[in-house]
């Protein structure tokens, strides 16, 4: 069965908890997992699908330090990437004033 969440990666999956998704399944099955969810983006991707927002840019602050904790093995990027190809160079090398946000247009180069 699959789960598909819509939260934020850094919203807990249920209330009263602060494991994600992606955290849940791990604790249960000890299984490798993958988070995502809006990574370096301020708005869910629902928002994008049923509004047609953009979304702007917000830094990532305690992601590296779940994953070395071990909630999660391995984090997707998606909107950010598609706007900006370098966004992984440019977190890596702290250089957060040069990100683009994503736009509703940037979602046509894929067509």
């Amino acid at each position: 069965m699959f789960h598909c969440s819509t939260r934020r990666f850094w919203e807990p999956e249920y209330e009263g908890s602060d494991l994600n998704l992606a955290g849940w399944v791990k604790k249960l099955t000890g299984k490798p997992t993958i988070t995502v969810g809006s990574v370096g983006l301020d708005t869910e991707f629902m928002s994008f699908i049923s509004e047609g927002k953009g979304a702007g840019i917000v830094k990532i602050e305690g992601l590296s330090e779940r994953v070395e904790r071990g909630e999660f093995d391995l984090v997707a990027v998606g909107r950010s990437l598609l706007v900006d190809p370098y966004w992984a160079i440019k977190i890596r090398d702290g250089r957060w004033d040069e990100l683009i946000p994503f736009t509703p247009e940037a979602a046509q180069t894929l067509s």
